[in-house]
């Protein structure tokens, strides 16, 4: 009897032994199942950051609509040209604003040289340093195409990568010295038609007739309505680089 009683707690004994071996076995199953979900999620997170990091931003591409209708009303109009300038510009901004020199800026009018200014002061008054290096253009598009008031105005949207971040301190505040970001401008291309329409107080560049001084009021105006003067429908120089910003 005493022999019956121990064998049965012997048999209880490894049942219990082979259920908590069990147990271990499938939690450490579970552990490791888990450890590799995790270990693929960290990897498939590095893969589409890197993938984010050299892929360029797409931009708003309505070069083939708006071209034609500017070209109507300014038929001289230089669109490889503009979208030179207009690239030079962004990047001397970017140089201006990591040597904090304003003369590093080209290309650009009096609101937007002021626009950058201020970007200096802001991190000179802040102590902080802004930097952009390895900066490449991957694409330059006309965005919009509009007439506002006494205006046309051209927005350009420009795919950029760089590396950008801001120090203070000695420590990054801002951004990667390690990781290239993809990004998207608009700049704003303007031209002046009508310089009684611009509202007071803005900087602007308008035409005027080179006889008399009288103000050419529309869009592909041929002679000056004052003296009659034939004149050129557009002047490289009555276009500026207004603005730009991140979008």
């Amino acid at each position: 009897m005493n022999f019956i009683i121990l064998i049965l707690l012997i048999a209880v004994v490894f049942t219990v032994i082979a259920g908590v071996g069990y147990i271990i076995y499938r939690i450490k199953g579970l552990a490791d199942n888990a450890s590799f979900a995790l270990n693929a999620l960290e990897a498939g997170l590095k893969e589409q950051a890197e993938e984010l990091e050299h892929t360029p931003k797409s931009v708003n591409g309505m070069t083939s609509l708006c071209l034609p209708r500017i070209i109507a009303d300014f038929p001289a109009f230089n669109w490889n040209e503009f979208k030179q300038k207009a690239e030079n510009m962004l990047k001397s901004a970017f140089l201006a604003l990591t040597q904090d020199d304003i003369t590093k800026l080209t290309n650009a009018s009096a609101d937007l040289r002021n626009q950058i200014s201020l970007s200096i002061a802001a991190n000179k008054e802040q102590c902080q340093k802004e930097v952009f290096r390895d900066v490449k253009i991957h694409q330059t598009e006309i965005a919009t195409y509009r007439k506002m008031g006494g205006t046309c105005v051209i927005t350009l949207q420009t795919s950029v990568g760089y590396y950008h971040y801001i120090e203070k301190s000695g420590s990054i505040i801002c951004g990667s010295k390690d990781v290239k970001q993809q990004v998207r401008y608009s700049v704003e291309l303007q031209y002046i038609q009508d310089v009684e329409k611009i509202a007071e107080g803005e900087t602007a560049l308008g035409v005027t007739c080179p006889n008399c001084g009288a103000p050419i009021t529309g869009v592909g105006q041929k002679t000056c309505a004052y003296c009659g003067l034939a004149v050129t429908e557009i002047n490289i120089n009555a276009w500026a680089l207004n603005r730009y910003k991140l979008c």
